[in-house]
């Protein structure tokens, strides 16, 4: 088998989990879902799906919350974007997060436990036309050699939104600088789970917590313990996260 039908088959095999739930928050007042926002006159939700799907990915599992049928509608079945497509609703539950809207959706069946997931968010774009499949191999990399069970993207120094200043001991600012990089493995939001990751989630996410219930708080940390969690770093700029308004506008000047 060659390098190409090997790739070709693991990518068949992945279904890719996107988490298109999140209220935007930070955004203060918008008029639509998030994911339906537009970068470059395209919705957040149509350049995660036709990025995902250039690189052969076609099942595709969409978690939506408030305002999810909008989002329906504007997806439908995927049949547009050349992928399957099918939803999971959040459970109407106090406080959800990432964390209950994934156990959910693999309570309910809308996830295979049996099969590998990518998981993505619309609101995180990347300058890297293959980086999912570099990702996944990788991945599988790691998996092989090094027994881990998970991968994250992480994008190796990030802007600090703010000035910052070195105060000494009287007061006075020795140094100050405007929106420093801050040298951190900043996670990007892009994930690989092997299903056994899946049981973690089903066993460590509390589904009658008052409060959202996070899988990066609850499921990563623990992967990490236990040597489990490998990275896949990217340089900085290759992520174009979109949280704020301001953010929105740096994503419509790099991608129109």
């Amino acid at each position: 088998m060659s390098l190409f039908e090997e790739v070709r088959g693991e990518v068949e095999r992945t279904q890719v989990l996107v988490f298109a739930g999140g209220q935007a928050k930070r955004m203060g007042f918008i008029d639509k879902p998030k994911p339906l926002l537009e970068v470059a006159g395209k919705p957040l939700i149509d350049w995660c799906l036709e990025y995902y799907s250039r690189c052969g990915f076609r099942d595709f599992v969409i978690l939506v919350g408030k305002r999810g049928d909008e989002i329906v509608k504007h997806v439908g079945d995927g049949s547009r974007y050349g992928i399957d497509v099918r939803y999971s609703r959040d459970p109407k539950l106090p406080g959800v997060g990432k964390g209950k809207a994934l156990k959910h959706a693999l309570l309910t069946g809308a996830v295979d436990r049996e099969r590998r997931a990518l998981i993505c968010f619309p609101d995180d774009l990347f300058r890297d036309s293959s980086l999912p499949l570099r990702f996944l191999l990788h991945h599988l990399e790691g998996v092989r050699s090094k027994g881990i069970l998970a991968s994250a993207v992480f994008s190796w120094g990030v802007e600090y939104p703010y000035g910052v200043g070195e105060v000494d001991g009287d007061g006075v600012v020795r140094r100050f600088v405007e929106k420093p990089v801050v040298e951190y493995y900043t996670s990007t939001g892009l994930y690989l789970f092997e299903p056994q990751v899946f049981k973690l989630v089903i066993d460590l996410v509390d589904m009658d917590s008052e409060e959202p219930v996070e899988f990066e708080e609850t499921v990563l940390p623990v992967l990490a313990e236990r040597g489990e969690l490998y990275a896949f770093v990217v340089p900085r700029g290759t992520w174009v996260p979109v949280n704020t308004l301001k953010e929105l506008e740096k994503a419509n000047n790099i991608f129109k």
